[in-house]
């Protein structure tokens, strides 16, 4: 994943970073001695876990079908009518709570607020949110662990791109003593008596195992992960070959496309060029593991040629020059025509074209890393977090309790292509949306309402569907069918492997290396200057996350 998407995740996502990361993982440390390997979270030990059973949900079929290697379903419309999947409500009293997140503005309270009274009767349950900006988690997180006042369900944390809980120390440990252990609720069949669930691909339950058993719902994202959006409005009417066969063809379109006059750069940002680079040079995605040695993605060369080359590109102006300020609205400069390419995860397709402000004519696609000296396309990474956006654990519970909270979640991960699903992310039609051309538009009441944070407690398989645009969602599927079966895992998210260091040090490290990097392309340090990046990489942790996660590579005998 590229270090200018990890620089958006640090801000946008990371729920734990700095110093308040540093605060946390010392509350979680009372939980044991601080020592990583105190941990009972093997490689070894979680390979044994029975994961639950695969069961595809039959309840819609999608217009575009997914595959096994992590093609998502499409969808063209939105079904009409959609089926049903509830008779009733799952619950029959009682409170819930839980801590989520939001990354929209926080909506109004219960009080003031129809849709979130309207999803307490559809529950059957009053549903009470402690609902945190993203920005606010890292606080909020510890003083929720400082009081140990836990609610019945915690996001504990969102995962950065490279596969681990944001900055949280000690949270294998901290989980076996606070949190519900669901293997006997979840492993193999035992998640049959929660089809919703057993309809999430296996892929993504491997994020939530932890003390060798299962201790969380995940919130399902396909492997695509990050592409290279391209506007071909305006692709073509430059009349510029969208689709470059090497590194020197790509060179010559971010020229040809770059007008400084017309107020128009090839890209938003110099860390779009750096992962799309490294890809055409066959850097690692993330970790490079040959069966002896680790090696982290910015120790190799080619990590060192794509930069070299990013910083050539800088200089030949095809760079927003803005976009190394902070804060930087690079979705707005794309969806603006001020940049042809941008970086950015595939959920953001939708995005783009609901914030659209070109017309009709707007229209997106993705571009293909090209391999570097040409002979077709390089392979894609996948999304680094392991398939899941974030997971959820319960609180220690006895079993009935712990039931009942399986029932709502069960409810709230109904798939795409149902009235529930339809209700929970758009409320009630006339009032929250209206539907046009066969997708759900938010009203103004929709859009505030609607934000509860209930997406981050469990949810639905990810779908392809950009609502009333089906031409966009083919796009995206014929891109996503072009990369899948060829795109590579970072090998440490893959095995589920789980470093406490790198729990605790990623997003130091990443903005280390993210600093480091940035200094070189804008010129204020010269390429050499990368040496002493990694040197601080390692010395500040970086060798110490290496030798984790190879004893457990080693220990399982994976090649």
């Amino acid at each position: 994943m590229s270090h200018r998407y990890l620089h958006r995740t640090v801000n946008r996502r990371t729920l734990l970073s700095g110093a308040t990361a540093l605060a946390a993982g010392s509350l979680l440390a009372a939980c044991g001695d601080g020592d990583g390997g105190a941990n009972d979270n093997s490689a070894t030990a979680n390979k044994s876990v029975k994961l639950p059973a695969y069961v595809p949900s039959t309840a819609v079929k999608p217009d575009l079908p997914g595959n096994a290697n992590g093609l998502l379903n499409a969808f063209l419309a939105y079904p009409s009518p959609p089926p049903k999947q509830f008779t009733g409500p799952p619950l029959s009293g009682g409170t819930v709570s839980a801590f989520v997140l939001t990354g929209s503005p926080v909506p109004p309270p219960k009080g003031n607020n129809p849709f979130w009274q309207a999803l307490d009767r559809e529950l059957g349950v009053d549903l009470q949110l402690t609902i945190t900006p993203s920005a606010e988690m890292a606080t909020k997180f510890s003083t929720l662990i400082t009081g140990d006042d836990l609610p019945d369900l915690i996001v504990p944390a969102l995962f950065l791109p490279n596969g681990v809980p944001a900055g949280i120390g000690n949270l294998p440990q901290w989980m076996a003593a606070k949190c519900t252990d669901l293997t006997s609720y979840l492993g193999g069949d035992a998640v049959n008596d929660y089809p919703n669930l057993a309809n999430i691909p296996t892929g993504a339950w491997r994020q939530c195992v932890y003390n060798g058993g299962i201790y969380g719902v995940p919130v399902h994202r396909g492997v695509a992960g990050t592409l290279m959006f391209r506007r071909d409005d305006i692709v073509a009417k430059l009349g510029v070959d969208p689709d470059p066969q090497s590194f020197a063809e790509f060179r010559d379109f971010c020229v040809k496309v770059t007008d400084a006059k017309a107020n128009r750069w090839a890209i938003v940002n110099a860390g779009g060029l750096m992962h799309m680079v490294q890809q055409m040079v066959g850097a690692p995605n993330g970790w490079r593991w040959d069966g002896s040695k680790l090696t982290n993605v910015v120790e190799t060369e080619e990590f060192r040629k794509a930069l070299s080359d990013v910083v050539e590109l800088y200089k030949a102006g095809v760079v927003h020059p803005d976009s190394f300020a902070n804060n930087a609205p690079v979705k707005r400069w794309f969806n603006a025509g001020e940049a042809v390419l941008t970086a950015d995860r595939y959920t953001a397709w939708p995005q783009f074209y609901a914030e659209n402000i070109a017309g009709p004519e707007f229209k997106i696609s993705g571009m293909r890393p090209p391999k570097y000296d040409g002979g077709g396309f390089a392979p894609t990474w996948q999304s680094n977090a392991g398939s899941i956006n974030n997971f959820t654990v319960f609180k220690k519970a006895d079993e009935g309790r712990i039931r009942d909270l399986l029932k709502l979640c069960n409810y709230l991960a109904a798939p795409f292509g149902t009235a529930e699903w339809l209700f929970r992310r758009y409320g009630h039609e006339g009032t929250h949306y209206d539907m046009e051309n066969g997708g759900p538009v938010l009203t103004q009441a929709g859009a505030s309402q609607t934000v509860l944070g209930v997406r981050y407690i469990v949810d639905a398989p990810d779908t392809i569907f950009i609502p009333g645009r089906p031409e966009a969602t083919q796009l995206s599927y014929d891109y996503q069918k072009s990369i899948i079966d060829t795109s590579v895992p970072d090998p440490v998210v893959a095995n589920g492997l789980f470093s406490d260091e790198w729990s605790r040090k990623q997003p130091t490290l990443g903005q280390l290396v993210l600093n480091g990097q940035n200094d070189i392309i804008a010129g204020r340090q010269q390429l050499s200057h990368l040496d002493e990046v990694i040197g601080n990489w390692r010395s500040q942790g970086g060798d110490k996350v290496r030798a984790e996660f190879t004893e457990q590579l080693q220990k399982s005998g994976i090649r």
